[in-house]
């Protein structure tokens, strides 16, 4: 269950000049500078290798372990303590309004901007010198995707989102208090959800302690099948190149016919919600790509980053929206599911209002902008998982050339009926259907949809839909495990 990602983003706290003793524009082009410049202090950001100590594997513990030993579920670990004023969001039982989602707090007291600029000298300095000159409470990833925008390449904006979080884990936001929250241990990963009125957190910290295990399961599988799909793009490259050499692209990854391919693979988990799905790939030893756009669930995502450091190097944090068109939303959320969002992308503030009075319980928490996959990232994906609450086709129009242009191989996608009605259920699916997937409402390795099916009964039986790019698709005989990522 996701935050509706298509149609809220990240307007997480609106950046003012008096909130920093930077201006916007100069931290935005300090931390792209850093990038562009320090390619050797950014070395530990580089794609991970893969980890084979199956022992620190979350879904081992959570999944696995706990179901063969008869363990109890882990108990809650306390309150959270992640910063009231945390970089993209503030975390509330009540409502936030939308005038005070745009309201920055004041910094404390720092030396002024000559002074210490007149102290930057090495590169290692300027950095040091950055955590007091900035002020994290507002600082968003949507103001720095937006600066850097035609400035650094995609893999730059990766690595924008990962010094973010690294630079807000440094100076120490994630240890200030915030009420509402509440730490879970799950034995090797402490995971940060709601203290109540949320129905994951009331999951994963309750007698489950899990969330969707059908489909983790299904998405470490399509996981595992990397060797597999690597060697598919590796052919295809090889097949449509004059030239099948292979040659060294960059750490830990090869290029063949000019196809870069990373030693392991990418998922790409859009409304990451509290980040299950997004630390259960991390922790199988995936690179992930994480989009969220609602302020208080993106305040408990970087509270788990900053605690799990094994796993931080592993995640990029986009704090943003996604759809087919750049924009800026409302979002609306239940007071008994407050990390679930929906948001409305059209009117007024005072027609977003009356569109929560129309839903009982449900009240407006803040403005978030939406932007383009496609514009963020450009290589091939392994698992695409999206659930935002019936925009999952805006998130695939927004992602037209990443679809054609890169391999995305399998895709989880929400298709809740109850949400979007059975006809818009049997549309999405011809939908997918027609981008060149093999679609099943039960699993990645079928049964699929066949032809006759799509023309007519195919419908959404289960809120999700696994789609497998069709040469990707095995035969029944070869659905056996694979191994990880070798």
């Amino acid at each position: 269950m996701g935050t509706a990602a298509t149609m809220h983003g990240g307007n997480n706290g609106a950046w003012h000049a008096n909130a920093s003793i930077l201006s916007r524009a100069h931290v935005a082009g300090i931390l792209t500078a850093l990038l562009l410049t320090f390619a050797a202090f950014l070395a530990y950001l580089s794609v991970p290798q893969t980890c084979t100590d199956t022992a620190r594997y979350i879904h081992a513990t959570i999944l696995q372990d706990r179901a063969t030993s008869g363990q109890t579920p882990g108990n809650t670990v306390g309150s959270s303590s992640i910063g009231s004023n945390s970089s993209d969001s503030t975390v509330s039982s009540s409502t936030i309004s939308v005038a005070a989602a745009k309201q920055a707090a004041l910094p404390a007291e720092v030396p002024t901007a000559a002074e210490e600029l007149s102290t930057f000298g090495s590169p290692a300095t300027l950095l040091q010198h950055l955590l007091p000159l900035t002020n994290f409470s507002n600082l968003t990833s949507v103001q720095l995707l937006d600066d850097a925008a035609g400035k650094i390449n995609h893999d730059g904006l990766w690595q924008l989102m990962q010094l973010h979080n690294k630079l807000f884990c440094s100076a120490k936001m994630h240890l200030k208090p915030l009420n509402g929250t509440v730490g879970v241990s799950f034995g090797n990963v402490t995971m940060y959800v709601y203290d109540g009125h949320d129905i994951v957190s009331d999951h994963l910290k309750g007698q489950a302690h899990t969330w969707e295990g059908g489909e983790i399961q299904e998405m470490l599988w399509a996981l595992r099948q990397y060797p597999y799909t690597r060697q598919l793009a590796a052919s295809s490259s090889a097949g449509s190149s004059s030239s099948s050499s292979v040659v060294v692209a960059r750490q830990g990854s090869t290029q063949a016919g000019g196809l870069q391919q990373p030693a392991v693979p990418l998922m790409v988990d859009v409304g990451a919600n509290l980040g299950w799905f997004m630390l259960n790939a991390a922790a199988a030893g995936a690179r992930v790509a994480a989009f969220e756009a609602m302020t208080s669930n993106i305040a408990l995502l970087r509270r788990s980053l900053c605690t799990n450091t094994w796993l931080e190097e592993r995640i990029a944090l986009y704090g943003t929206g996604l759809g087919a068109t750049p924009s800026a939303c409302y979002l609306i959320s239940g007071t008994d599911n407050r990390g679930d969002g929906l948001a409305v992308c059209a009117g007024t503030q005072e027609e977003a209002l009356r569109n929560a009075s129309n839903r009982p319980g449900y009240e407006v928490r803040d403005m978030m902008a939406v932007r383009r996959l496609d514009t963020l990232l450009a290589e091939d994906v392994q698992v695409l998982k999206i659930d935002v609450e019936g925009f999952e086709t805006e998130v695939l129009k927004g992602a037209e050339q990443l679809l054609t242009k890169h391999n995305v191989w399998y895709i989880m996608a929400e298709c809740n009926v109850g949400l979007i009605g059975v006809q818009a259920g049997k549309t999405f699916i011809r939908f997918l259907a027609g981008l060149g997937y093999a679609v099943s409402p039960h699993s990645f390795k079928g049964p699929f949809f066949s032809k006759a099916e799509l023309q007519g009964p195919a419908n959404c039986t289960t809120n999700t839909l696994y789609s497998v790019k069709q040469e990707a698709v095995l035969p029944p005989t070869s659905m056996h495990p694979r191994q990880l990522f070798k």
